[in-house]
């Protein structure tokens, strides 16, 4: 894969590693702004928009029931009903109230007003419906009229109750209960009035109600139990703890995260005191982020729409970068082909490809200078093969030419060295005989002579290592010594602090005394004083027992100093006789090294001399004996020298014919034509 890779054009390489980095660096703004958007709008929704929906709903839902607590406190306060009540309930004046109840049921849009009324201990239940009033009495508690008994045992003003009509039991309605203010001998509310209630309105804007996409919302009991929802809702009666903690925080709006069916649901409960009940709304929390799921995958759509311009943009752009190098590669390529080293790099370039190419130039320059050396050094290597030629004797002569004086010379050397043989034999011999003894003799002495001159170098070596490492024992001991002095002098310094600190405490207890003394005569405002003073006087002792303690350790540190001191200065001395005494040996054996020395030479030097007569006269001999064969060889030297000085004077040809194809600069020329 790297080989693949490094094989692709460079401008390909550019586009592909430019784009790649383009495109993760797009991706990943995309992807940190949708999440931080997908935040935000949580965040909005937790603490702004869910609540916010819940009070405009409620809001909405107060309005609708607000004429009907209106008219049903009126009804419960009004004066000309409590008249009524008082007056006996008079059947001539039920005209009048049904006229009023009919008034008020116009105002309402409502089916039935219903009163509840205490006469003489007993309470009597009226209801208009169609246009008709009807009367019971009021049953006894345990029976259907229950609710009017908790009612006016609570301490509420009004409360709403879904109950069927007495008078009809197949139909059901939500009545409105109001008390009256007004008291009634049997300490019961003389009037309990209302309406029933006609909550189709309500219930279709719950129904109705969306947040978004999948916003729902519900009316609940005070018990939890689910009364109206939107439709599609998930919304659940409420568990009896939620609706007891519910009632607990003062009604207060909750947002809270719940988890059903494998989804995440953002649910906000309000109690609404006019209705009894409680309003809630829910949130899927994944579906209200598919919108900023939407969002970011539109956002990444319009990067590749961007990302694919900047590419396209960006592969010109990287021809331009890379235009430069292939106009480098393509001079270098010509000036390749074309051997020519005159030729330099050109390029306007002033960056790295700049240098390059200065560098490149520089090594143009160089080569040129080198095959013009190796050109003049082919003409020299000629003429050192036409010297080598002429020192065999061969010169001028061609073919088997050189072959016949070849054996010429050499049968001449060889008559006259059979000669000089002849005479030198005798004597060679003899001298021979008496310079082996003498060398003999002299190599023992010589072997003596060196191992003395080597056992002395050990010594002198050895002593002198000795000289150096007493120089740094010295050395040590008088820097540890100054040491040790400046340590005797601190803790000196030491013992003059505890004597002040000792002055200083010594004059706090007399104050401290002093200050006891004048609080014990101010009598009991000065004893609080007083136990301050004593507290001062306990540190002070404190302060001297730790001081003398001390001064008893500095004691003991200057004593052993004074013992080191004394010791140091021992061992001085004895360092300093030490080097004194390892000065005079090394003298000593630096002159028995001179000496052994001269001697190890003088006995060298004889050993030299016997070797090099003994050296010289079987040398001698050997050549007298091998002259022959020393013959032969010269005559097979004398026929290699005429071939390698032809092989020379071929090499030499061959270089200059190769030094040719290179194009050197002018100067060069010139400085190659006088060779």
């Amino acid at each position: 894969m790297i080989a693949r890779w490094k094989s692709l054009p460079l401008r390909l390489r550019l586009f592909i590693s430019f784009g790649t980095v383009l495109a993760f660096a797009m991706l990943l703004a995309l992807y940190l702004q949708a999440r931080s958007h997908s935040q935000e709008r949580l965040e909005n929704l937790i603490n702004h928009e869910l609540p916010a929906q819940v009070e405009g709903l409620a809001t909405h839902i107060n309005l609708r029931l607000s004429p009907a607590l209106a008219i049903s406190e009126s009804l419960a306060n009004s004066y000309f009903i409590e008249q009524w009540v008082q007056n006996g309930l008079d059947e001539e004046q039920q005209v009048d109230v049904i006229r009023y109840l009919s008034r008020l049921m116009g105002q309402l849009d409502t089916e039935l007003m219903f009163i509840v009324a205490q006469y003489q201990g007993r309470g009597y239940y009226f209801q208009l419906r169609d246009g008709e009033l009807l009367q019971r009495s009021l049953l006894a508690p345990g029976g259907n009229d229950d609710w009017y008994y908790q009612f006016i045992d609570s301490n509420d003003d009004y409360n709403l109750n879904l109950d069927s009509d007495t008078f009809s039991p197949e139909d059901a309605f939500v009545y409105l209960n109001y008390r009256g203010r007004e008291m009634a001998a049997n300490n019961r509310p003389l009037v309990v009035a209302g309406a029933g209630l006609n909550l189709s309105h309500m219930a279709q804007l719950i129904e109705d109600y969306r947040l978004g996409d999948t916003g729902r919302a519900a009316i609940l009991s005070a018990e939890g139990e689910l009364l109206i929802r939107s439709d599609e809702t998930n919304i659940s009666t409420l568990k009896e703890q939620e609706a007891e903690q519910l009632f607990i925080t003062d009604r207060e709006i909750h947002v809270r995260e719940v988890q059903r069916d494998g989804q995440i649901y953002f649910i906000t409960t309000r109690w609404l005191p006019e209705l009894q009940r409680y309003l809630q709304v829910e949130v899927s929390k994944s579906e209200y982020t598919a919108t900023t799921r939407e969002r970011f995958l539109a956002s990444i759509g319009l990067g590749l729409i961007i990302l694919v311009v900047g590419l396209m943009v960006l592969y010109p752009l990287t021809g331009s970068l890379i235009r430069p190098l292939t106009r480098f590669q393509r001079q270098l390529k010509e000036i390749t082909h074309s051997l020519d080293l005159s030729r330099r790099v050109d390029t306007d370039d002033r960056a790295e490809l700049g240098d390059l190419a200065a560098q490149t130039n520089e090594l143009l320059a160089r080569l040129s200078r080198a095959i013009a050396a190796v050109s003049n050094n082919s003409l020299a290597l000629t003429q050192v093969a036409d010297r080598l030629a002429q020192t065999a004797g061969l010169s001028g002569v061609q073919g088997g030419d050189i072959s016949h004086e070849a054996n010429q010379t050499m049968a001449a050397a060889v008559e006259e060295m059979a000669s000089s043989v002849a005479e030198i034999t005798s004597t060679m011999e003899e001298l021979s005989t008496s310079s082996t003894q003498i060398a003999d003799h002299s190599q023992s002495v010589v072997d003596v002579a060196n191992q003395t001159l080597e056992r002395s170098r050990k010594g002198s070596t050895a002593m002198q290592l000795l000289q150096a490492k007493m120089q740094d024992i010295r050395s040590d001991s008088e820097q540890s010594l100054s040491e040790i002095m400046t340590l005797g002098a601190k803790s000196k310094q030491i013992s003059k602090v505890m004597e002040l600190i000792n002055t200083l405490a010594a004059q706090t207890k007399l104050i401290a005394f002093n200050a006891a003394l004048e609080a014990s005569s101010a009598g009991e405002s000065g004893r609080r004083f007083s136990v301050v003073a004593n507290e001062i006087r306990r540190l002070a002792d404190s302060v001297t027992d730790s001081t003398q303690e001390i001064e008893g350790h500095t004691d003991e540190i200057q004593q052993a100093i004074n013992r080191l001191v004394v010791a140091s200065e021992k061992g001085a001395t004895s360092i300093e006789q030490g080097v004194e005494a390892s000065i005079s040996t090394a003298q000593d054996l630096e002159a028995l090294l001179k000496a052994a020395s001269q001697t190890s030479s003088a006995a060298q030097q004889i050993s030299l001399s016997t070797q090099q007569q003994k050296t010289a006269s079987n040398q001698v001999v050997i050549a007298l004996r091998d002259i022959d064969t020393a013959s032969a060889r010269n005559a097979q030297s004398v026929r290699s020298i005429t071939d390698i000085s032809q092989d020379m004077i071929l090499m030499s040809t061959e270089l200059n014919d190769l030094v040719q194809e290179f194009t050197l600069a002018q100067h060069n020329n010139n400085q190659q034509r006088p060779s």
